[in-house]
């Protein structure tokens, strides 16, 4: 209690719960943002920002200066960036640059946040855990391959002292997305006619559940291990089914072939004509990233609440500040 914590991403969908999480608990927060970052989710709160880039280890040398700990949510967000080239160097690069520098500040604990993607696959039986294989080499999603790698980097420096524990969020939905990173195809599903899907599913939960989840991480974790963060597994057609089912809207439901929506998808992407979604979008909603949080709820205590639960507050948040 009142120890600094260095925040990276602070100020994203996430990170601003995990801020006022921290807050409740009485840590001192400092938030690492660039001087294009919009921080209107922190800046209402009691925290410190200093501005800097993960990319920038000089500037991330002075922003640990003092901090005890550090959670490290920066990285790529949104599915049009994932593909991009800045996308590996900010996640891998990224990633190394905080951990050398929470190193040299000889912080206490380092939580890293990486991703349940890196346990897709496009077997939708499979149902992985913290220790389950990478099953996407080579498949030339960016993204996941970088997470998984970033996961190799944690190792070296865990073997090297550093103290770093790893939490991976599920798909995370909640109030305040208001960059519609994953609430932005459940407000699609409610608004349009029919609801589309894509055959894939994965496990989803909460973000302030999340949030907790990670600040657990921080206070009980135990150095070198993972922890899944989520409340249940569904296909997407039945997490699409839920979320009209709580809006009270009674419409089909269209499940697309998955060869044909890429193809669809991608060709309009290239020819720059409007598209329902962007491509990287539906190479990762087609896979099943079906996991256990179990180990979280065993070892952190850690309590999410029903799928259900998070849909409704989804839900309500959309038609509270008037998206539906």
């Amino acid at each position: 209690m009142g120890k600094r914590v260095l925040v990276t991403g602070g100020h994203g969908f996430i990170g601003s719960f995990v801020v006022r999480r921290l807050l409740a608990r009485g840590y001192s927060v400092r938030c690492l943002v660039r001087k294009t970052s919009r921080t209107h989710r922190v800046d209402d709160l009691d925290v410190e920002k200093v501005f800097g880039d993960i990319l920038d280890p000089d500037s991330l040398a002075a922003a640990s200066a003092g901090c005890q700990a550090c959670i490290h949510l920066a990285g790529i967000s949104s599915y049009a960036a994932m593909d991009k080239p800045y996308a590996r160097p900010t996640i891998v690069d990224g990633s190394r640059n905080v951990f050398q520098a929470a190193k040299d500040a000889g912080m206490e604990r380092v939580v890293y946040t990486s991703s349940t993607v890196i346990h897709g696959s496009h077997d939708p039986s499979r149902v992985a855990d913290e220790d389950s294989p990478f099953q996407l080499a080579g498949s030339g999603l960016t993204y996941a391959e970088s997470k998984h790698d970033t996961e190799g980097i944690v190792d070296d420096f865990v073997a090297g002292g550093l103290d770093i524990v790893v939490t991976l969020p599920t798909e995370t939905y909640g109030p305040n997305d208001d960059e519609f990173l994953t609430t932005g195809y459940l407000k699609e599903a409610i608004t349009s006619w029919p609801a589309l899907a894509t055959k894939g599913g994965t496990m989803f939960g909460h973000v302030d559940d999340v949030a907790e989840g990670i600040v657990l991480a921080l206070e009980k974790g135990t150095a070198g291990e993972r922890y899944i963060l989520g409340a249940e597994n569904a296909t997407i057609r039945d997490i699409i089914a839920l979320t009209l089912d709580v809006a009270g809207k009674k419409k089909p439901i269209l499940v697309m072939p998955t060869g044909l929506t890429k193809f669809v998808v991608r060709t309009l992407h290239n020819l720059g004509l409007p598209s329902p979604e962007h491509p990287n979008a539906i190479d990762y909603g087609t896979l099943y990233c079906f996991v256990s949080s179990d180990k979280a709820q065993r070892e952190l205590g850690w309590k999410p609440r029903s799928g259900r639960e998070t849909i409704e507050d989804t839900v309500r948040w959309l038609r509270e500040a008037g998206h539906i």
